[in-house]
């Protein structure tokens, strides 16, 4: 079972693990502070010690069931940790409600914990803003998420603030409820200005990424991509692009099987290319709708492209 506290206004100096034995009198202090050493809670959204003392308004969450997974939620890279994060979540937050936050990712911020790379992610962000985030979802290292996009991608997506809210969205992405729309640009000039791409998605065998397979192949996933060329750049196209389906790096692998790129992709790009030196992947979502968890009502958020792509669009026209 999870706990969350917010430590009362009129409360003297205590230690956490004192506090938490007086709000939970079935647990006792050896044994909390022995759950505590092993890493079962955060104050203010980061990892808290037994003689962690303790001051009104802290918010608390103890973790008194499976430990060991909730450990990969609050083992933050020691440097995020000691220094200010690079990252302010209160300026990506597009829009907040009590079910749910619409955020704005940056390029280059891992979604969640995967454990290989030890470094601050959007999930990190959001448990120190929100702590009560921490307990909601179906795996501790990935609280309130109902989709990711990948570290490189930057744009919108919808994360859970509670469980009722969790369980509705992550069965709108099932159901296929939810619209996401990305802008990219890419290498070359289409002959089609719009299109379907539906080669099947398969893990590769001989490299640590995914492969495209003929759409009548029995092997791999089915998935399901709308493009549509908005501007012709120089030897390059701003495109908009409809996902139907979500398959890991879908986008990216279709369009690398289209011999259309996305420029900046380093581990999808085809080597007959001039590679374009751009400093982040030129993908973005930049639209997403679904359903309001509460009232049903349709929701639709849009985000204009990114400075990046501006600038790239401006200096290639």
């Amino acid at each position: 079972m999870n706990y969350y506290f917010t430590v009362p206004d009129n409360i003297p100096k205590i230690r956490l693990d004192v506090f938490l034995n007086q709000q939970i009198p079935k647990l006792t202090r050896s044994y909390i502070a022995k759950k505590l050493k092993s890493g079962a809670g955060l104050v203010n959204g980061k990892p808290a010690v037994v003689h962690t003392f303790l001051k009104p308004g802290d918010q608390i969450f103890f973790n008194n069931a499976d430990t060991e997974s909730f450990t990969k939620l609050v083992k933050i890279n020691q440097k995020s940790i000691n220094n200010k994060s690079q990252f302010d979540i209160k300026k990506y937050i597009i829009q907040e409600t009590k079910d749910y936050f619409v955020i704005n990712k940056p390029a280059g911020l891992i979604v969640h914990p995967d454990g290989t790379n030890k470094v601050e992610t959007l999930v990190d962000l959001l448990v120190e803003y929100y702590p009560p985030i921490a307990k909601i979802g179906e795996d501790p290292s990935r609280p309130g998420i109902v989709h990711r996009i990948d570290k490189d991608v930057s744009g919108l997506m919808v994360v859970a603030k509670n469980q009722s809210a969790f369980d509705n969205l992550k069965q709108q992405f099932k159901e296929r409820k939810t619209r996401k729309k990305y802008s990219a640009i890419v290498y070359g000039r289409f002959t089609k200005k719009e299109g379907e791409i539906k080669f099947r998605i398969a893990r590769s065998k001989s490299k640590a990424r995914m492969a495209a397979l003929p759409e009548n192949s029995i092997k791999g996933k089915s998935a399901w991509t709308h493009y549509k060329v908005i501007k012709e750049l120089k030897n390059a196209s701003l495109i908009e692009l409809d996902i139907f389906s979500g398959r890991t790096h879908q986008i990216r692998v279709h369009l690398n099987a289209l011999k259309h790129p996305i420029i900046g992709d380093k581990l999808y790009t085809q080597k007959q290319y001039k590679i374009i030196p751009v400093n982040r992947l030129m993908l973005q979502s930049t639209e997403l709708s679904f359903l309001d968890p509460t009232t049903s009502d349709p929701s639709t958020f849009t985000i204009p492209l990114a400075p990046e792509f501006k600038l790239f669009i401006k200096q290639n026209s």
